[in-house]
């Protein structure tokens, strides 16, 4: 049931989050855009389950995944600024292996599942202030949020013997990004500050920092 909730909640507030900011109904439901996209990550998620493993980290060194989002088109606070703020609702997909060398119990492993994000961005933004067939744009951007986390987890002990585990639910993820358009398309590099969420007995820390390349239609 977590995960329909987040649906729910996330396309509610997606559609509303500009409600501090603006109180006509062309601003407050103006329709978002899709932007389809590949992305290389970068950094580890530790996790701890309560009395078998304490912070075993998997890394994100191999994984290059789809990325989907749903994107506002950017609410700038005035005619002549370029400062403005979008909500954009995104869903990814990660599968990522065990790794630590120097350690005698554990010998192989993967986390895989799922991540959708609702992040509230605001930027500052150079060149072109919307996209079209001849724009090019590059901001400066600084996002805070919260994202649900659905995986499953396994790890294989030095005597073949193996731990399944599953871990589900939210957290808050925030990030400073450059972004760069040309057209269409977008080249991003976002660092993620690390972010906790807990689970029944599991504690996922997750920090992965991402390079993407996509386009918005």
């Amino acid at each position: 049931m977590k995960k329909y909730g987040c649906f729910i909640v996330s396309a509610t507030v997606l559609f509303t989050g500009s409600l501090a900011h603006a109180m006509d109904l062309d601003t407050l439901f103006r329709v978002p855009s899709v932007k389809l996209a590949i992305a290389k990550s970068n950094g580890n998620i530790d996790i701890t389950k309560r009395e078998e493993f304490n912070d075993i980290p998997f890394n994100s060194s191999n994984s290059v995944t789809p990325v989907i989002s749903l994107m506002q088109s950017p609410y700038y606070f005035s005619e002549s600024t370029r400062w403005g703020y979008h909500t954009e609702l995104s869903a990814s997909y990660f599968d990522l292996d065990y790794d630590d060398d120097d350690d005698d119990q554990f010998v192989g492993g993967n986390y895989k599942g799922y991540s959708v994000g609702l992040t509230p961005v605001l930027f500052y933004q150079f060149g072109d202030r919307k996209l079209c067939s001849t724009c090019k744009s590059w901001r400066f951007e600084l996002g805070a949020g919260v994202h649900y986390i659905n995986a499953d987890g396994k790890l294989k002990n030095a005597d073949n013997s193996q731990i399944d585990f599953d871990s589900s639910g939210f957290g808050f993820n925030s990030h400073l990004g450059a972004v760069l358009n040309y057209k269409n398309w977008e080249l991003g590099l976002r660092i993620v500050a690390p972010t906790r969420l807990d689970d029944a007995g599991i504690k996922v820390e997750h920090g992965l920092s991402s390079i993407s390349f996509g386009y918005r239609f």
